[in-house]
């Protein structure tokens, strides 16, 4: 099943949206967005083991501190099903946050969707979304 999964995850993301390709040929994953005087870059990462759906973030901000990743950012699928983050390695307030964020892959469902990083509280805002469209989905 493991194996499954990241062929899976391989080429769920290899439609994705993006802005080029990079030397590895993985799609360019990265989303930016402002909101309220924060600046957000997020990255899908490339699949690299069948536990996790990782994310690289970036957040700068010099009005207010940022707030507490594990508690702002949820996972949401096509399906309805949300996720909390099992871990954010970029530690906590303050004007500059970067790390990664990383959320279970187990039960997403094994067709095509989309994904949405979900980040609430951000610059003042209800939420920032940010969005990749698979094609092949996970299991």
């Amino acid at each position: 099943m493991k194996a499954s999964l990241l062929f899976l995850l391989s080429l769920a993301f290899a439609g994705a949206a993006g802005a080029g390709a990079q030397a590895t040929g993985y799609p360019d994953q990265r989303r930016t967005a402002r909101a309220g005087g924060v600046t957000v870059s997020v990255t899908l990462l490339p699949p690299g083991h069948a536990a996790t759906i990782d994310f690289q973030l970036a957040l700068d901000t010099h009005a207010g501190s940022l707030p507490d990743m594990l508690e702002a950012a949820r996972l949401l699928e096509s399906g309805g099903r949300e996720v909390s983050p099992l871990a954010w390695s970029g530690g906590r307030g303050g004007h500059h946050l970067a790390g990664k964020l990383s959320f279970p892959a187990a039960g997403l469902s094994a067709s095509g969707q989309t994904l949405t990083l979900l980040l609430q509280g951000v610059g003042g805002r209800d939420d920032l979304r940010f969005k990749w469209t698979t094609t092949g989905g996970v299991s």
